[in-house]
Order: C-alpha cells, then sequence, then structure tokens
C-alpha cells in the first residue's frame, strides 16, 4: 500500500485504538470523546452518501439527502474508485453480516 502524508505512527496508533471497540456503546464514548459533534455528523454523512453511490442513487438525490455540495460528492466517488479500498472494504464486510 503506497504511505500516503497522513499515514505515521500517531495516526497508525489511533487506528489501533479503533480496532480495540467492541460494541456500538464502545464506539459511541470513544468516538464521542475524541471528535466533535459536527466531526461525527460529516463523517456519517459522507458514509450515507458513499452507501447511497454504491445502490447507484444519482448525485442529486444524494445532494439532497445529505445537503453536500456535488463537489463533495464527486469526492467521494473519486476516494471510491481510486482510494485505498476502504469504502468498499467496509461496504463488503457489512454486506456479510
Amino acid at each position: 500500500m503506497k504511505k500516503h502524508r497522513w499515514m505515521n505512527d500517531d495516526t497508525d496508533e489511533l487506528m489501533l485504538a479503533m480496532l480495540q471497540l467492541k460494541s456500538l456503546a464502545e464506539a459511541r464514548a470513544f468516538f464521542g470523546d475524541l471528535l466533535t459533534e459536527k466531526e461525527i455528523r460529516g463523517a456519517a454523512n459522507r458514509w450515507k452518501a458513499a452507501k447511497m453511490l454504491d445502490f447507484g442513487v444519482g448525485y442529486r438525490k444524494i445532494e439532497r439527502v445529505t445537503g453536500m455540495s456535488s463537489a463533495t460528492v464527486s469526492r467521494i466517488r473519486r476516494k471510491m474508485e481510486e482510494g485505498l479500498g476502504g469504502y468498499r472494504l467496509m461496504m463488503g464486510k457489512l454486506r456479510q453480516k
């Protein structure tokens, strides 16, 4: 995997901490302390848009439902197609459940 500028010991430690979460309650507590409400909602909105894109929903509907700009939706689509594969990986894992 290509190393990106944001990848370093600190971010690796954060990712490893996330892997220790065992329940929704633990995740809510951790992310509720770590991030602002706006950051959590923004990340959740991006995830929602990614799922909508995966289901073939058009940009205009995604913009209307999420309040995102077409540029943001386009960036999410680009990450889904050319990113590190994280969106597809997680969607695949969730489909298996």
